[in-house]
């Protein structure tokens, strides 16, 4: 190759290898990921970019859909030790854009959530956590670096609240919500990278029959605490009792087949046709190490594997694995996980903030 034709195309390599270079953390993984999520493999070319790990599947409230609130999780209520987490992010450091740090538990019951926060934030990974509000410190969590936070409420007083959020005080966490807005404006002058943004605070209100009277209510008075989003949540059932209970009068909030719910049937309006991009892209991983498909298998009964045991990205392309996406993409009618599902869209790349490394009280 000439001289001449040979510079501007490693000029060429040069920019595109320093482009990639600045892509968030995961990047490479996930385009390594898309032809075998277009072509539904059975094997992933590429590792997950986003995971959900369970730091406890403990939790304080008794919501009446959930697993664990319910009292129907099927499976040992536990934590997962810091050691054990610090074992996981050593697997899948290197190809994790995001994990969110929760699935069937309450996350700030676990005794170290914000050293786990800010050892995955040391390795460039984005962090996010889905929170009831009712037991996390506003200082500690912004101080632990973590990304975005997300709360979840049920009624705009105790008693419309305390309907679906069983055992929770509204009062608390609304100051809790309030507090961690605070806290980031109080603490965000502090360290060299200026004012602090993060984490992003975003509050959803979980529309039910009980409370749908109050919706205006809620965008009207929490857009007024200073948090970053807010957004009315379109309720999740498992069986038509719950249905019947708990669906709002207003249909602009259901997800759910109109036409089907009438004859007894509880399905989505959008059914998945042999096609899951969740089973390419991320991954769960449970607090005793259990690997599931995905945040519709709350009571693990689909175990892939157990990274305590063996390598993750043994499990990731393993037999279990292979088989499991198989099914997805020859008979997903038959897969239970599936039959509720609204078929998510698989979630962006994330940058993630570097932590506060010149603050020392980040570390306490």
């Amino acid at each position: 190759m000439s001289e001449p034709i040979r510079k501007p195309i490693l000029h060429k390599l040069k920019k595109f290898a320093w482009m990639a270079s600045q892509r968030p953390k995961g990047f490479w993984a996930f385009c390594r990921t898309i032809p075998s999520a277009w072509l539904r493999t059975e094997r992933a070319a590429g590792r997950p970019a986003f995971l959900t790990i369970e730091p406890t599947s403990a939790c304080d409230l008794g919501c009446p859909v959930c697993e664990t609130g319910a009292k129907i999780i099927d499976r040992p209520v536990g934590q997962m030790s810091f050691e054990n987490f610090q074992r996981v992010i050593a697997q899948v450091r290197h190809h994790t854009n995001s994990i969110q740090l929760y699935f069937m538990g309450e996350s700030f019951w676990h005794p170290r959530i914000y050293d786990m926060i800010r050892h995955a934030k040391d390795q460039g990974i984005y962090v996010t956590i889905y929170s009831n509000g009712s037991v996390l410190d506003p200082e500690r969590t912004v101080r632990s670096g973590l990304d975005e936070i997300n709360f979840n409420i049920g009624g705009m007083t105790q008693a419309t609240h305390q309907t679906y959020r069983i055992n929770s005080s509204f009062d608390r966490v609304c100051a809790n919500i309030r507090g961690l807005v605070e806290a980031r404006k109080r603490l965000g002058g502090s360290g060299t990278r200026g004012p602090l943004k993060t984490p992003q605070i975003n509050v959803g209100f979980i529309v039910m029959k009980h409370n749908e009277h109050e919706v205006e209510e809620f965008v009207r008075t929490v857009s007024g605490w200073g948090v970053d989003r807010v957004h009315v949540v379109d309720p999740c059932v498992r069986n038509m009792a719950q249905a019947i209970q708990m669906l709002p009068e207003d249909k602009r909030y259901w997800f759910y087949d109109e036409a089907a719910f009438r004859k007894g049937i509880l399905r989505p309006k959008v059914l998945p046709e042999n096609r899951c991009d969740w089973i390419y892209f991320s991954s769960v991983i449970t607090w005793n190490g259990n690997v599931v498909p995905c945040c519709r298998d709350p009571k693990a009964h689909h175990i892939m594997g157990n990274v305590f045991r063996e390598d993750f990205g043994k499990i990731w392309n393993g037999p279990k694995y292979r088989a499991f996406r198989k099914q997805i993409r020859s008979d997903q009618g038959t897969v239970d996980i599936c039959r509720l599902c609204s078929s998510y869209q698989v979630p962006a790349l994330r940058a993630s903030q570097p932590p506060a490394a010149d603050d020392a009280a980040a570390r306490s």
